[in-house]
């Protein structure tokens, strides 16, 4: 229990350093850099603690112009993600776990990509309007980029991980789940206290979004319609506008085989896991975290 815990508190470390200097970098950097080099005006910004954020614009000169800076954060991750995983070398396992981490980066970039521009969410929105019946073939291409990063990433890092715990499997496993537990407690449990208008109607898809603004003109129209007729009207919107592939599912399910096939090809590892390199992470998410609130 010892060595679960030990790893479990590293990777919730690594987690929460990678997740919290990754959005500053997609939001500042990605979205707001973007946003002044194409001549518009950052007017606000909105980071969480331990979730996403947003950034408000005004005075994009194009629409491609407003694309691209949709599109800033994705590819800023892309790209240092790319970067860190052909840069770093060597098999020890702190260099493994940054390779891990440039692989991440890049499934979460394209995983963000691949869902917003389907279901046209989050900065997928625009493109998913753009492209039309095109968004298909590239969400499927950035899907296809998920997966990749999915099996090289467990391939590269699994092996390291388990190489740490008495019980490969069970071990590593139960510091997996634990880490993620901690981080997506954090996470859903900031944006349930700290409620955000913003950021719930960016990350509602497209197809919820139209329902709730026809339902909205409807009772705007009709205000003292009795509750059976809204109930009609309600299942009538959502008739006219038909549930899609369930595309986030399956590619969910994908990337888990992809995960799976990487953990079968794992490189192997040794050694275990000393106190500087738990220290290291340790302060690094602490200024990661304290940076952003300071934000």
């Amino acid at each position: 229990m010892r060595d679960v815990l030990r790893l479990g508190a590293l990777l919730a470390c690594v987690a929460l350093a990678t997740s919290r200097l990754g959005l500053l970098a997609h939001e500042l950097v990605g979205h707001g850099g973007t946003a002044l080099a194409v001549g518009a005006k950052v007017t606000d910004v909105r980071l969480f603690w331990f979730a996403g954020g947003w950034i408000r614009y005004i005075g994009a000169p194009s629409v491609g112009a407003a694309l691209a800076i949709a599109m800033g954060g994705i590819a800023l991750e892309t790209v240092c993600g790319t970067v860190l995983w052909l840069a770093v070398r060597g098999d020890s396992l702190g260099r493994r776990i940054l390779r891990g981490i440039g692989a991440a980066l890049v499934l979460h970039a394209s995983w963000y990509l691949a869902t917003g521009a389907f279901s046209g969410f989050g900065d997928g929105v625009l493109l998913y309007r753009e492209l039309g019946v095109a968004r298909v073939p590239v969400a499927i291409a950035a899907g296809a980029i998920t997966c990749g990063a999915a099996f090289l990433g467990a391939r590269e890092v699994l092996g390291a991980l388990a190489a740490t715990q008495r019980h490969r499997i069970g071990g590593t496993l139960g510091a997996i789940a634990l880490a993620a537990g901690l981080h997506a407690a954090l996470a859903i449990g900031e944006l349930h206290v700290r409620r955000d208008r913003t950021y719930t109607e960016t990350m509602r898809p497209e197809r919820e979004r139209v329902i709730a603004q026809e339902l909205v003109r409807w009772q705007a129209a009709n205000p003292d319609a009795p509750a059976l007729e809204r109930a009609a009207e309600t299942q009538r919107i959502e008739d006219a506008h038909p549930h899609t592939f369930p595309f986030v599912i399956a590619l969910a399910l994908a990337t888990a085989l992809s995960v799976l096939a990487g953990a079968f090809r794992a490189k192997p590892g040794q050694g275990g896991i000393t106190r500087r390199l738990l220290l290291q992470w340790a302060v690094t998410a602490a200024i990661a975290i304290a940076v952003v609130i300071a934000v």
